[in-house]
């Protein structure tokens, strides 16, 4: 049997752009077909994509301000009187300060695990991998709990311990370690008596720092992300958006009191 290719978010990223032709493009679409996960994150780059086109195309269709075309034609032989450089060093830094916070906005960073937004993809992926598990969906029971967020927290290197939500109607399966690369990363997941699953993605997130829960949707998935003090967390599941949001508000609480 053939392994599965795994491709780079560099790949997705140029395949969704058009960048690729002939083998190299040829390749990535068969790799995004056999990899389900792939096109969870393929299929959330391009929504990302498109609301940024609809947020920002207008913008850069209005013509700029007089005054920046003045600043930023070329420099003449002369030396600028010292009010206009002051006022063009002003305009500079004020430019990259708005740059700055505009990516900041976008995507918030983080030396451990790259952005929030990422850590969100990797729980979809996740997700779709193991909740449709049958016989094998966890490592270890949940009716082992306390072992199992030990051992879990010791290999990403951040103590928690697993929530219980069974007053939302979910019990606890168990857990299993994942991996990023070389970076690891906990899978928690609940189901409840219908066989409807819930699955909490945790990742080491520092030093620090918290951020309130935002949301994605994407490859018939709903997911509650955010992260807080030395942890990222991400909760995705099928079940309709206001279900989630509780069950997430939840886990969010729970993790919060540890």
């Amino acid at each position: 049997m053939t392994a599965l290719r795994q491709l780079s978010d560099v790949e997705i990223n140029a395949y969704a752009d058009g960048e690729l032709s002939g083998e190299a493009k040829e390749d990535v679409r068969l790799a995004l077909e056999a990899d389900e996960a792939a096109r969870g994150v393929a299929a959330w780059r391009d929504l990302l994509g498109d609301r940024l086109h609809e947020a920002f195309d207008s913008i850069l269709s209005e013509p700029p301000p007089a005054q920046t075309v003045r600043l930023l034609r070329p420099p003449q032989m002369w030396t600028l009187p010292r009010g206009t450089r002051r006022a063009a060093a002003a305009f500079a830094f004020a430019a990259a300060a708005a740059c700055i916070g505009y990516v900041a906005g976008l995507q918030t960073m983080n030396s451990v695990g790259g952005t929030i937004e990422q850590v969100a993809q990797r729980a979809v992926g996740a997700h779709q991998v193991f909740a449709s598990e049958i016989r094998h969906p966890v490592e270890v029971a949940g009716s082992d709990a306390d072992h199992l967020a030990k051992w879990l927290g010791k290999r990403i290197g951040v103590s928690f311990t697993a929530p219980d939500i069974n007053d939302a109607g979910f019990a606890l399966v168990g857990g299993r370690l994942l991996a990023e690369g070389d970076r690891p990363a906990a899978l928690l997941m609940y189901e409840d008596s219908t066989g409807r699953r819930v699955t909490l993605y945790i990742e080491k997130w520092g030093p620090d720092g918290e951020d309130s829960m935002r949301s994605m949707v994407g490859n018939g998935l709903n997911t509650y992300y955010w992260f807080d003090s030395h942890f990222a967390c991400a909760v995705s599941s099928n079940i309709e958006s206001g279900k989630l949001k509780v069950v997430a508000g939840r886990l969010y609480a729970a993790l919060e009191l540890r």
